[in-house]
């Protein structure tokens, strides 16, 4: 019997799957923690497997979570990964985004000060609902700053230059924070943007009951 294990966005928790109802119940979570020093992402992802505590997994990783994903699944052995609103490789980033990471924002921007501009995240992370803009706001502000920082630069020099091939997709095609890029095994959620795993909860639970089941062997 396989085990689900959810990995959230950047700084992000199980707050973010709340709207998913699955057929499977056998599911866990997986937090973040941490990080050392200059540590890597590959490094990092090694000190969470602590938290993983059965043979073959399933793994389901959003955005930033999706990219820890990879790095776990290129560790252990998982029956399965699924990157939801996420990448598959570090080429699909967005050329700004290597251009922050060449300029080092990251580094440089008080973290407090991007912390301010959390009136704009909905219109770029797609938010609608009431529900959708304060969960969003309330994981934004309760980010721990080190974290955040130490993960942006994870994100922005991540060096995955090949598509990885052992996963399954699901991107919105109005996603504004990574926009969609192709990959031969993607499934993609019309007018959904980044935050779909909410917007679009029940379209999503349906894809994941079709690619997990009732996690039975």
């Amino acid at each position: 019997m396989s085990t689900v294990y959810f990995i959230s966005g950047l700084g992000a928790d199980e707050r973010m799957f709340h709207n998913l109802k699955l057929k499977c119940k056998h599911i866990a979570y997986v937090h973040w923690i941490e990080p050392e020093t200059d540590e890597s992402l590959h490094e990092y992802a090694k000190r969470l497997l602590p938290q993983i505590h059965h043979p073959n997994p399933i793994l389901v990783g959003m955005s930033f979570g999706g990219v820890v994903a990879i790095e776990l699944a290129k560790i252990i052995d998982p029956k399965l990964t699924i990157l939801i609103s996420s990448m598959a490789s570090s080429r699909s980033l967005p050329w700004y985004y290597n251009f922050m990471g060449w300029l080092r924002l990251h580094k440089i921007v008080p973290v407090p000060l991007m912390k301010r501009f959390h009136f704009l995240a909905p219109m770029l992370f797609g938010a609608a609902t009431y529900e959708e803009k304060a969960t969003l706001k309330q994981v934004i502000l309760e980010t721990d700053p080190h974290f955040l920082r130490w993960a942006l630069g994870q994100l922005l020099t991540w060096h995955q230059p090949d598509h990885y091939e052992h996963v399954t997709m699901i991107h919105g095609t109005a996603d504004r924070i990574l926009p969609i890029r192709y990959h031969h095994n993607i499934i993609r959620i019309k007018n959904a943007g980044h935050l779909m795993v909410l917007s679009h909860a029940k379209e999503i639970s349906a894809i994941l009951d079709d690619l997990i089941g009732d996690c039975t062997p």
